[in-house]
């Protein structure tokens, strides 16, 4: 059975409360905007670098280095814009891939410390009784304070 790309979420009260009207649309946005304008930045960086270095076989200087303060800022603004539109894609591959891990450290501690819950859980009602028991021994209003 083929994978869907974007599963059905459980919409609880507080998933709905955050989710954007149309965040399959907006995701797709930041997914192909981020990844043009993250391109066209390296494209300007490349040109940029290749204008400066093939200045030093010859006496001419770069006249096109500036493309790299262009460049630089649209790769780190594409890059924002790609990682939030692929972030809930990324998230649910690492739960995936944590949540089995996750469940089988669980169940191995619960295995592991059951005397130890049980010793502890008996000492408590011991005392808790023996609490009791003196309390009601005492003469009324004779307590400690």
């Amino acid at each position: 059975m083929p994978r869907e790309i974007n599963p059905p979420r459980p919409n609880s009260p507080e998933l709905k409360r955050l989710q954007v009207p149309q965040p399959n649309s907006v995701r797709t946005v930041l997914r192909i905007a981020g990844t043009v304008i993250f391109a066209t930045g390296l494209l300007c960086v490349i040109i940029a670098m290749m204008n400066f270095f093939s200045g030093f076989g010859s006496m001419a200087s770069p006249r096109l280095f500036w493309l790299a303060f262009v460049g630089m800022p649209l790769m780190f603004i594409g890059s924002m814009m790609a990682m939030y539109g692929f972030m809930g894609a990324v998230v649910r591959f690492a739960a995936g891939e944590i949540a089995p891990v996750a469940a089988d450290f669980a169940n191995y501690v619960a295995e592991k410390t059951k005397g130890v819950v049980e010793t502890v859980a008996k000492a408590a009602g011991k005392g808790f009784v023996e609490g009791m028991e003196a309390g009601r021994a005492e003469p009324s209003g004779q307590g400690k304070a």
